[in-house]
């Protein structure tokens, strides 16, 4: 496995590690490890400074047996109270926002730290108790023991109501919908990643990734699964005696059946599918969606929050306002972006690449259009959606604007299917002007 496709199973390895409640708390249980060991046969007291010397008394073996064994019964008790809150917070975001916040609520670093300061603290206390008898007669690891419980006992106190604080902020849908946002605003540059950027690569037109007599060869997935990543740089660095190019029939977020054809290889010379067993591994699948690649995961989960509050079971036109207000302002972001190219070629060897990539009218479209179909009985929703598309106009270019307003005659079409009135008519043509004056 060469350096680049290494790289890539270790983006989507970490993806799965920072969404996991485990990582961070095994590795704070490996430091309060440490810390104990420091304790127990490194640190001195007599070595501390002056400064630190008083906060760490003098204390006999029983009074530390005793204050153990009280730190540890009471972290476990927490640890198992935090683990339940945690359990609520998910439980309600997938009943209320939608199975795929799960993922959000799981990434939360905040979360993940207290679980590891609380077990940390339990494990800690554990260790410390089971070496305190070995002890005996080293005062100065009694003393160091009893003062980092005190310590660690302190912090998790403070971590405990900074963590009910937490959860309930972290569940109300203003919130969730503002993570959701930021998430997409700070790994925008990945998700929208354009590789012709490498001095080695460039866009090309799509008549010059086109060669005739090539021997093509098919190489297919082996299993089922969602594509995580794709490294496109392992595709334009082929060797050019050997390939001329390669055209991907995927691309990021796709669903991938097992035997369907992942990409088109043009050969110079016969060549069959396993000649290109490695190069397979470019293209990662996995069990679940990620948004390593994905600007749509991000406007996904939005949409998905939308179309629960506009459900009749939580009928929350509010919540789904707020929605298109962020929606439109991703879409404004992104609008001003250069989106990737379609056909790519190596400026040395020469081999080329076509793909499938992302482009604004996808976004527009994944962004509005379940959001309008949901609001079929939603006239508040409606308006706002046409003054939302009006906003977007206004920051794009001509070019995009035929997008945008396709989806205003849209809702002006449903609109007019249904019973309103006068007032809402008058709303909802004005909300049109922008789109009729364009026509």
């Amino acid at each position: 496995m060469t350096l680049r496709l290494f790289t890539t199973r270790v983006r989507v390895l970490w993806e799965s590690l920072s969404t996991s409640y485990w990582f961070i708390p095994l590795l704070m249980m490996s430091i309060s490890v440490a810390l104990c060991y420091a304790c127990l046969s490194v640190i001195e007291r007599a070595f501390l400074p002056d400064v630190l010397r008083p906060l760490i008394p003098l204390v006999t073996q029983e009074s530390v047996q005793q204050l153990l064994s009280t730190v540890a019964g009471a972290m476990i008790t927490v640890t198992s109270i935090a683990f339940s809150m945690t359990l609520v917070s998910l439980t309600l975001a997938s009943n209320q926002f939608g199975p795929r916040l799960i993922r959000n609520f799981m990434q939360d670093r905040n979360t993940q730290m207290v679980l590891g300061i609380l077990v940390s603290t339990f494990l800690f206390c554990l260790i410390s108790l089971h070496h305190l008898s070995s002890i005996n007669s080293n005062q100065d690891a009694v003393s160091m023991l009893a003062g980092a419980t005190v310590f660690l006992a302190l912090i998790d106190c403070v971590t405990i109501i900074y963590f009910i604080h937490h959860v309930s902020r972290s569940i109300q849908a203003d919130q969730v919908i503002a993570n959701c946002v930021q998430h997409f605003e700070s790994n925008i540059n990945s998700l929208l990643s354009v590789p012709e950027s490498n001095a080695s690569f460039r866009a090309i037109a799509e008549q010059w990734a086109a060669p005739q007599g090539d021997f093509l060869v098919s190489v297919k997935a082996v299993q089922n699964g969602y594509v995580q990543t794709i490294n496109y740089s392992s595709f334009l660095n082929q060797s050019a005696t050997e390939v001329a190019g390669s055209e991907l029939h995927v691309r990021s977020g796709d669903h991938v059946l097992c035997g369907e054809a992942l990409f088109t290889v043009h050969c110079r010379q016969p060549a069959s599918e396993a000649d290109f067993t490695t190069l397979r591994q470019a293209v990662v699948l996995g069990a679940n969606r990620t948004p390593i690649q994905d600007p749509e995961f991000a406007i996904s989960q939005l949409v998905e929050i939308a179309l629960r509050a506009l459900s009749p079971g939580i009928n929350d036109p509010h919540t789904a306002i707020t929605c298109v207000d962020k929606l439109t302002a991703i879409c404004v972001q992104v609008a001003s972006r250069e989106f990737p190219a379609e056909n790519l070629i190596h400026t040395s060897s020469e081999v080329w690449l076509k793909r499938r990539t992302f482009t604004f009218a996808g976004v527009v479209d994944k962004a509005y259009s379940q959001v309008r179909q949901s609001a079929n009985d939603q006239i508040a929703v409606l308006i706002h959606l046409l003054k939302s598309l009006a906003k977007l106009q206004q920051s794009c270019a001509a070019i995009e604007q035929k997008t945008i307003s396709t989806h205003a005659h849209s809702i002006d079409e449903q609109i007019a299917t249904l019973t309103i009135s006068a007032s809402d008519k008058k709303s909802i043509e004005e909300a049109m002007l922008p789109f009729k004056s364009n026509d």
